[in-house]
């Protein structure tokens, strides 16, 4: 999961800087750039969103509060 985060990271801010300057150049390929932006986005928002509940998962597993 770490691995997918970075990657999704990287690519959200290398489309969206790219997307800004293609809008000077082509503007067909600056909306392809922020629709892969917009991808990993969502992607990352995933990926945080398994990975707090997974820690939510374990944090429920090892509560002794109520022993």
């Amino acid at each position: 999961m770490e691995k997918v985060k970075y990657i999704s990271m990287i690519t959200a801010v290398f489309t969206q800087i790219i997307g800004i300057i293609f809008l000077f150049i082509n503007i067909t390929i600056a909306i392809g750039l922020f629709f892969i932006y917009f991808i990993s986005l969502a992607v990352l928002l995933v990926a945080f969103i398994k990975l707090r509940l997974d820690e939510k998962k374990e944090d429920d597993e090892s509560d002794y509060r109520d022993y």
